[in-house]
Parts: structure tokens; sequence; C-alpha cells
């Protein structure tokens, strides 16, 4: 037992810095399980090599200062191959007590140091290795044991457990039960939970068990909790206990060495210089360009070589990760609501050194256009079947620390981690053999999961195999296949030449080809309007829409050079202004400045779009020219920024899949719905005509699972995309149909309703038909959820606008987007529709269609005497009830209670009838028991 309540308090601080802290330093646990799963083959035939790779992740936790447990059975693995292979099996024997199979290890380690330790003082294998070991392989069960650790976390939570100092069984045995019971209380902590599963990645153990986040959480509270730290924290700068040493003369020094501070290095530091002298690598690279892995790999090389260099310290670290940057910046923990792990900000002495060194030649934003690359899988390094399973998952793989060639500055290995981006194109060669031409799809660096240890990949696509694999004997260079080289880019003078000795011979194709849809010369911007006097929302897609460059006084706008670099094909992100203070649609430069006027074409209407306020919150757009300028109209976008609000865009309003839609016809209609072709003809003329229309009927008779399909049959296509579904209440309102203030945060907001956002959706494709469908209509207060609505919605009034309430921007209904409500009549409970809403609607009858043709063919598949039989009976209960003057052909029962069976049972349409039909009957005649009595005997008479 222990207190729950210091638990759940040391949660709240555990959860303060999960995210922030405690994830990206302690993320390689999981990573460590993975890897370990991953590779773990007890029956390998090279034991210890196998055992390497098992262990490659696990670092600090078999590998510290004066501990090399990981080493020492690696060690031994390799001289006794078998014995070692022995003591796993047993080890991991789950038929045996486990404290028996911890000590047993511990015990043949003994003899094995006896008589191979060659000196060694120790093997290291002890019951903080060897639990390590089962949580490894269990991951699902065990912890690792530290006893310090463990005797703190108890004393913090006061359990009622004890460890004593050399009480080794006990102590374990306790252990786990004592983790067991934490374990129990995190798996009752969603919030937690949750977190955790929003960071886990591909490479890390899902942990479903929660034992290895009950491992950190134990770690946290012994390690961190009421005590400071030596980590970053959101609101120091760390490290505060080193510094590289060097004044601002070794910073000038070094920043003048074209072989320590390379193009690539000048470039890291003028864009941190110019966003302030302190950034995250999401934030450089959303403002400036490149990849995130190309100011944080290329970082980690240039402290690298200023070490080489000048031999200042270096911070001893166990995470490499965090070993280098700090002889370059200090840095902190981001806020929540920022991207990356850290902010980093320059010394005070480099920037200062930076002051003083010309800068002015050093591209201050990256060169988008795609490189040429060549890439080897070498044979000296990379096995045939390493080679095969790289190119079945489409990764190329080179290693970190690949040395560079010739003079080059740059290493190949950094090259790969930090210069090679999404764009560019590769052709990757097997020895001599050219295999393919690829593309890299993604700026993520991976480590490969086959080699690991310091090898990595980037994943890419096919654009062609090779027309010749023989053995390449053309000119060299250092990027042909002749060369032993690894990761090289082509230099922009050779490009013609690479086309000459690589794409026309090997892959048919030019530059010009590749290049064809390269969008790397693009501008983007960020277009303000006024929605009073241009609404981009109502604008239809493909519409053109001109754009003055001076203002109603002849003076120029704003910013005016931007309206001169803006080309056609530039993409514009179209944001209107108050009121609506939201970013509605994405549009296209269709024409560049004539001297009076530029032109826009909209693109893509967002049903969702993007709040101001939304945008913002996001310290990735903090330096958009948008936010630094009080007035003007269009603004710059760097290629990061138009990419980070597409990808907030994307969230809510998915693209296109670009897949063709099924067709469905008329046919298909009068399959699926019960009903005869000449009323189908009239339902879809009269909704064409008329706008909206009201499907009513009895329960049962097909009214929801019509609408939609009728839908389909107008569209002549099966498109979700055009229809929307909503189902009314009594509580639905005006404000939750078209709009209204919701609270937020900091007072109210005016947010859209679904048929004020679907309108606009609607409007984007005028040569389109939109189907809002509308369940129980007759369930809401019509007069109250429509509103203005009402006339608007009226097939004369379509396309024709009226000024809103709420926002005073004028509003239409789209001439070809149908209403379509379904109504009940058999519910007593429900007044009839309002009948000032009454005469925009049409109402047609939806009958039960056990005599329609389709219902026919159903009912012929069955063969089944018992089911015709029923089916008769229930056309004469039709008939009693549509004479009855107290109910009407209203309440008739409908055919698809006879439907969708899976089973054609007996059983089944007994329980149709006990279960649906009587039920309903019941109810019908409450006051005529005789006559319920009457059909309930008919109705079981058919199954006697």
């Amino acid at each position: 037992m222990f207190n729950k309540m210091r638990l759940k308090s040391a949660l709240v601080e555990y959860k303060k810095r999960f995210i922030q802290t405690q994830w990206p330093d302690e993320k390689y646990k999981w990573e460590a399980v993975k890897c370990f799963q991953v590779n773990w083959d007890v029956n390998a035939d090279d034991f210890a090599a196998m055992l390497t790779k098992a262990l490659s992740q696990t670092g600090n936790l078999l590998a510290s200062v004066n501990n090399f447990p990981a080493k020492m059975i690696i060690k031994f693995a390799e001289i006794a191959q078998e014995e070692v292979r022995a003591m796993f099996i047993e080890l991991f024997d789950e038929g045996k007590d486990v404290y028996e199979r911890v000590d047993s290890f511990k015990q043949k380690s003994n003899s094995l140091l006896e008589r191979y330790g060659n000196g060694a003082a120790q093997h290291y294998q002890y019951e903080n290795a060897i639990c390590t070991y089962l949580w490894l392989r269990y991951p699902d069960k065990y912890y690792i044991y530290k006893l310090t650790e463990i005797k703190a976390v108890s004393n913090e939570l006061e359990s009622d457990y004890t460890f004593k100092k050399g009480a080794y069984a006990d102590n374990i045995r306790n252990f786990f039960a004592f983790y067991n019971e934490i374990c129990d209380e995190l798996k009752q902590d969603e919030e937690l939970k949750n977190m955790l599963a929003s960071q886990i990645t591909g490479t890390c153990y899902p942990d479903p068990e929660l034992k290895t986040l009950t491992i950190d959480v134990g770690f946290f509270i012994s390690r961190y909790l009421n005590k400071d730290e030596s980590a970053p924290t959101s609101d120091e700068w760390w490290p505060t206990d080193y510094t590289p040493a060097l004044s601002v003369d070794d910073w000038e020094v070094l920043l003048n060495d074209a072989d320590i501070f390379t193009d690539s290095s000048l470039e890291i530091m003028k864009r941190i210089l110019d966003y302030g002298g302190k950034a995250t690598c999401t934030q450089l690279a959303i403002k400036y360009g490149e990849s995130k892995n190309f100011y944080n790999s290329g970082s980690s090389a240039l402290a690298r070589r200023i070490v080489n260099k000048t031999n200042c310290p270096i911070m001893s670290r166990d995470n490499d990760e965090s070993k280098w940057w700090p002889v370059l910046y200090v840095g902190k923990a981001v806020k929540k609501d920022e991207e990356g792990s850290y902010i980093w900000k320059l010394r005070d002495e480099l920037a200062e050194a930076l002051g003083r060194v010309d800068l002015s030649k050093v591209n201050l934003y990256a060169n988008l256009e795609p490189n040429f690359w060549k890439i080897s899988h070498g044979n000296d390094c990379i096995s045939d079947v390493e080679a095969a399973a790289f190119e079945k998952r489409q990764v190329i793989v080179v290693h970190k620390d690949t040395a560079a060639k010739g003079k080059s500055k740059v290493s190949q290995g950094e090259d790969f981690m930090a210069t090679m981006k999404k764009g560019d194109f590769f052709y990757l060669c097997r020895g001599n053999s050219i295999r393919l031409l690829g593309r890299i799809d993604s700026d993520e660096v991976n480590e490969n999961p086959e080699k690991q240890d310091g090898w990595y990949e980037r994943s890419y696509t096919v654009i062609t195999e090779s027309r010749d694999t023989s053995a390449y004997s053309g000119n060299k260079k250092w990027w042909t296949p002749n060369e032993n080289s690894t990761c090289i880019v082509v230099p922009k003078s050779e490009t013609q030449l690479f086309e000459d000795y690589i794409l026309k011979p090997y892959f048919d194709i030019t530059k010009e080809e590749l290049l064809k849809n390269d969008t790397s010369g693009l501008h983007y911007w960020f277009l303000n309007a006024n929605p009073k006097i241009w609404s981009m929302s109502s604008m239809p897609i493909g519409e053109v829409q001109d754009y003055t460059l001076y203002n109603d006084n002849g003076n120029k706008r704003r910013i005016f050079q931007n309206f001169l670099d803006a080309k056609a094909g530039d993409m514009v992100i179209g944001y209107e202004s108050t009121p609506v203070k939201q970013i509605v649609a994405i549009l296209r430069v269709s024409a560049e400045q004539d001297g009076q006027k530029i032109y826009f074409e909209k693109v893509e209407g967002l049903s969702f779009p993007i709040d101001f306020s939304t945008l913002k919150e996001c310290s990735e757009l903090e330096k958009m020219e948008y936010f630094s300028m009080t007035q003007g109209s269009l603004f710059k976008l760097t290629r990061g920024e138009y990419d980070f609000i597409i990808d907030m865009i994307r969230e809510e309003n998915p693209a296109p899949s670009g897949k063709g839609n099924t067709e469905y016809t008329k046919t298909d209609f009068l399959r699926e719905v019960y009903m005869t072709e000449a009323k189908y003809d009239r339902l879809a003329a009269v909704l064409k005509k008329k706008k909206n229309i009201i499907l009513q009927g009895a329960p049962g008779v097909g009214k929801t699972f019509a609408a939609k399909r009728l839908a389909y049959s107008v569209m002549g296509e099966k498109d979700d995309d055009r229809i929307e579904f909503v189902q009314f209440h009594q509580n639905y309102s005006y404000e939750d149909f078209m709009m209204g203030y919701k609270p937020v945060e900091n007072g109210f907001e005016l947010k859209y309703g679904i048929f004020y956002r679907f309108c606009q959706k609607a409007a984007n494709h005028p040569d389109k038909d939109y189907f809002f469908i509308i369940d129980e209509i007759n369930r809401g207060n019509m007069s109250k959820i429509f509103g203005e609505l009402l006339m608007l919605i009226e097939a004369d009034y379509r396309d024709k606008k009226a000024t809103l309430a709420y926002n005073g921007l004028s509003f239409s209904v789209p001439k070809r987007l149908h209403i379509i409500g379904m109504m009940n009549t058999a519910d007593r409970s429900l007044a009839m529709i309002d009948y000032a809403l009454r005469r925009r609607f049409s109402f047609f009858d939806m009958e039960p269609g056990f005599d329609s043709e389709g219902f026919i063919n159903y009912q012929n598949s069955f063969a089944n005497e018992t089911f015709n039989t029923l089916i008769e009976r229930i056309k004469e209960l039709n008939k009693e009830i549509a004479q009855d003057k107290s109910l009407g052909k209203g309440f008739c029962i409908g055919h698809s209670y006879f439907c969708n069976a899976d089973d054609r049972t007996e059983e089944w349409m007994k329980d149709v009838v006990d279960f649906d039909i009587l039920p309903m009957l019941s109810e019908y005649w409450f006051d005529e028991s005789s006559k319920l009595q009457r059909w309930e005997n008919i109705l079981h008479g058919v199954f006697q």
C-alpha cells in the first residue's frame, strides 16, 4: 500500500514536464524496448552480434560511469556463446520464480568472470542489469530495478513496502508488487495515457500495459520531484555550469575559417541572428526554409568541428543530442504551445563576433530548387539482404559519420543528415551498378532499424528503374558510380553532365522532364480582403477576381512592391478581415499586374475556416510579414510559413482524394429503394424544381435510407462530400444551424454553424448539386432555427443575398443546394410542421413498398413460404390501419422492418413481429385490446 494522494500530486508535476522535458530525455527507454523486440532472436547463429543489436539503444540503462553490464555480457557471448545463450533462455523462462532466475543469472556470470574475465574486476550482471533484460524481453510485465531509486519513490509515496540493502530476494518481490500498484493507478489516468499516446512514434514500443511509463514516473519522482533540476526548463537558459571558454576574438577567427564555418553553417548563424538571436529549429525551418534537421544536425556538426579545432571543453552528457549544441547556444525548453524541444539562443560571445563579420553574401533564405545526388549502397558495408530490404521499403541508408570526399568541408554523413531535403532527386547504385532514380519524399531522417549503430535512412518515391544494371564504365566524377563515394551532390555547374552521363542513358529522361512539376520558383502570399467589399468565401471555385494596385484616392497600396513581385502561378492564402477574421480560401495569382490590377483565381474554399486567433497563437508564424504590419493587403509568406498554414488547413479541410466516385443511376436507386419508377420520377422532378422537400411517412418506410440515395441519383454518383446530415431536436437553435456567439477563453466569439459552412462549400462549386439532409425536421422549432433563411431557401430567392443580423455580411443559399427533410407522421407527440415554413417545402408521402418491383424481387429471392405469408398478413394489417379513422395511412407498417437480415430464419421473423410490430400496434390501439389481441393471434398464426 502507499499514499495515492501523494502519487496524484507527483503526477501533476510529471504531466507539466512530460511533453517538453521528460519525454525528449527519456523517450529512448521506449525505443530501447522496440529495438530489443525487433532484434532479439535466441536462436541466432551469431548470438553476440544479435545481442549487440538488441541492446544497441539501451544507452545509460546498461552502461554508465564504472558500470558496463551490456559490454561485459556481449564480451562473454563472443567467448562462450552457448553458455550465455543458455543463461538468457533460463532467465526468460516464465515457468520459474523470478528471483531464482535473477540469482541464477548472477551466479553463472560469476563463473564466466572467473574463466573468461581476463583480469576484469567484476561482471556487472547484478539485479539492476538483469531486471533490465527481463523488462526488455517482457515489457508488459517487468520493470527496471534500481534500489536507490525505489527507496526514494517508496519514501516519497509513504509506502509500507520495505527495501533493505542486501535483502535481494525480498527487495525484488516487493519492488514488483509496489510498482504494479503504481501501474494500476496510472492506468486509471486517462490524461496521462493520452499524453503518452500523443508522443509514441513508430520507433517506440507502444507500452500498452504502461510498465515503461511506470518506470519513468518512478525515475521522475526519485530524480526530479521537489528537487532542483540541471536540465533546461521553460523559465531558464541552460546550461548554467558550462561554457566552451571561447572569447569574442576566438569566435571571430573561427567565423573566418571556411573549414569550420561552412556555407551552411553561416546560413544557420545568419538566420538565427535575423530571427532575433534565438529560435527553435522549427521556427527557422518555417521562416527561412530547409528542414528542421538542417539546423539541428548542422549545428551539431559545426560544434564538433569547433571542438576538434580548438579542443574547447564539451558537455559531459550521455545524450549525444544535447552534448554538442551548447558549444554554440544556450537553450531552454519550449513552452507548451511552441514546436520543438529547445529554443536556442546564440552565446553572447558568438553573437558579438557575428556582428564583426560580413554576412551580406550569405543566403538568408534557402534555395528551394531540387538538387541531384548520388547515393551508393556499397557492397563493403551493406549486405545483399540488407540492400534488398532497403529497396523493398524504399529507403536510402547512409552512416552519419561517413567522411567528406576530396576537398569538401562538409562530410557525406552531414550532407545526408542535414543538407539533403524533401524534393531532391537521386540515383541509387549498388557498387558500380545503377539501380533506380528516386525523389526524397520527406525531410525526416530516422535511424535505420536493420543496421542501427549510426546508420540513418530517408524515404523516397521511385521515379523509374535503371534500363541497364551492368557495371558503369563511363566518365568519372565524384558523383559517378565508379568513384568511391556514398552521398554526393551534383554541383550546379555539372548538371548537364549529369544528364548526359546518368539521366539519359540509364533512365531515358532529361532534367527538364524531371523538373517540369517543380514549384521551387513560386512565391507565396497572404491576401487580406474586406468581406463587405469582396467575399472570397462566397466566390465560386475557378472564378477570377481583379484587385487594384491603387486605392480609391489613387495612392499606391501599402507594400506596393509585393504587387509588383507577385507572378502568375504564385499561391495565395485568402484571409477575410473584420468581422470574419478567418482564412477562408486558397487562391492562385492567375495573371500578374498590368499596371492597374492584379488577378487572383480561387482554387479552394474552406468548409472550416482558420481563425485569426489560431494563427496568432502559433509561435512558428510570429515573424510573418502580416503580423509585423498594421495595414496592407498583400503580404509575403515564406515557403515554410505557407506550408505550415496549409498543414493547419488540412487538419480540418482534407485535400480532395482525387479518386473518382462510383456512378449511381436511377436504376441503382430503384434496386435499393422499394419505390415504383413513376413515383421516383415524380419525386426527383419535384426536388429539382422546388429545391426543398420533406419525405413524410410511418416508421420503417425507409425515409432516411431513401434520402441519401435520392441525392446520389440526382448527382449521378456517390459523392458523400456533397451531402451533409443533421438531426433536429427541441433544443436545436439558429446558433447551431447558422451562426452565433459561443463562449471562448476570453469572452465570446462568433462561430459558424453547419448550414452556413455547407452553403459556403456549395457556393464554391456552383456547377454541382449539394444536398442538406435533415432528420426529424419537425422536432425542432423551425422558425427559430431557420430565421431569415425562411425567405432565402425558397427556390425563387436562391442566390439572392440578404444581410445577416449577426455579422452584417450578405449571404445567399446556392441555387443547386437541395434540402431534404424527413418527418415521422406516426409520432403523436409532435406538432405538425410550421405553416410559415410549409409553403417552402414540397411534401412527399413515403409508403410501404411491399408491392414495388424491388421488394417483390427481394421477397422472391427468399423462396420462403412463411415469409410470403407474413408479408401478406402485414399488407392486410396496413389496409386496416389505413381505414382506421384515428390512424390512417401515415401509420402503416413499413417494409424496412423486413429488410437487411443476415439470417432469414423463422426465429428472425418472430423477433420482428414480437419486438417491432406488436409494440407499435399496442401503442396504436392502446384502448382497443380486442383488436390488438386479434392481430397478435393473426401474426403469431403465421408460424403455426
